[in-house]
């Protein structure tokens, strides 16, 4: 099966001009040959020069014809550059507001890790009999910091979906829900303190 011709505009009004210039070339290359001595040769030299002179048009209009495809050709050129341009803005913003995004999950990170860490020191706190009172204290700012985390992804999930990042809105839901269900066990961890305190 054969190939459909793909020849841009471009390519054959180049080859047109080229395929009128060779003509044109080969008419002075023998223009110049011809020995302009007697009558045959002097008529010769003259049909040369005539049909050298009537090439001149239709080599200016293949001409013209190949600067109209140059130009066309820079404007397709420019199109595809401004269109380009426009993928690289939007790839920037993308890539900005997906920076901005996980830079807030890192701090997030951050703040479940210190989370931890107070469960870590009060249940240490704890285990060396500290007074209930201290305790309590402890379970309060914990609570608070927890708040503060599961407030945190609870806006960083919806940014990131509205954003149109769904799998970093899924990971920062997640989180929040870890942070919801351990504070609801320091919740009651607190009530159990709280009424052994009392009495």
């Amino acid at each position: 099966m054969s190939k459909p011709n793909t020849t841009s505009p471009l390519v054959a009004a180049a080859a047109a001009v080229d395929e009128e210039l060779r003509a044109y070339d080969e008419l002075a290359r023998e223009a110049k040959r011809v020995p302009l001595e007697g009558e045959k040769a002097l008529a010769r030299a003259a049909r040369l020069l005539s049909d050298a002179t009537g090439r001149q048009a239709p080599i200016q209009q293949k001409l013209r014809l190949l600067l109209d495809e140059i130009e066309a050709a820079r404007a397709r050129q420019q199109a595809s550059l401004e269109a380009l341009v426009e993928v690289a803005r939007a790839l920037e913003a993308r890539a900005a507001t997906y920076d901005g995004l996980m830079k807030r999950f890192v701090a997030l990170g951050e703040a479940a890790t210190r989370v931890n860490h107070m469960t870590g020191e009060l249940s240490a706190r704890k285990g060396a009999g500290a007074p209930e009172a201290e305790l309590l204290e402890g379970l309060r700012a914990l609570d608070a910091q927890m708040a503060d985390v599961a407030a945190g992804a609870e806006v960083l999930a919806r940014d990131a979906e509205s954003d149109g990042w769904p799998e970093v809105a899924r990971q920062a839901e997640a989180v929040r829900q870890q942070v919801r269900a351990a504070k609801n066990k320091l919740a009651l961890a607190h009530k159990s303190l709280a009424s052994k305190a009392s009495n």
